[in-house]
């Protein structure tokens, strides 16, 4: 009986580690696709900035302005772009620098993401190594219980 007590622990315990498990990888998974769809808005960024240095000063453009909404203006390209770095400053920067701190950022994440598939695929060993044992435990347990309609204190 105390058998049974051990194996039924260690299951509660292994079905608790899986569903940890699958439950971080949801959130890396989620973290992977938040990395991604910034990735491709640095990349269309850059891409802008250096189609911008192709364009005359005074060609009308399009400027978003969110919603699918927009409004014509004449460019006055300076060489210069605003660039957030952090607590909503903007600093100005050459198309240049603006560009390679993109590229950098675009870098970044690539490794981060790495790092993530990497901690998802040890998690998702990890949750393949527990099934076989989890399996395991619930036929012996299964294997134990009396038959039902039978007596088992006879």
């Amino acid at each position: 009986m105390e058998k049974n007590v051990d194996d039924r622990a260690r299951l509660q315990q292994i079905i608790a580690e899986m569903g940890g498990c699958r439950e971080l990888m949801g959130a890396i998974r989620e973290q992977i696709m938040v990395m991604s769809s910034a990735i491709s808005e640095f990349t269309a960024t850059v891409a802008s900035i250096k189609a911008l240095k192709e364009v005359k000063t005074g060609t009308e453009i399009l400027v978003p302005l969110g919603s699918d909404s927009f409004v014509p203006a004449k460019l006055s390209f300076s060489g210069k772009v605003g660039m957030g770095i952090g607590a909503d400053v903007v600093a100005e920067r050459t198309v240049d620098d603006a560009v390679a701190a993109l590229e950098a950022r675009v870098a970044e994440l690539g490794k981060a993401i790495e790092q993530a598939r990497a901690e998802l695929e040890k998690l998702d060993e990890r949750v393949c190594a527990l099934r076989p044992e989890a399996e395991e435990l619930v036929q012996k347990m299964n294997k134990e219980q009396p038959e039902p309609g039978t007596n088992s204190d006879v």
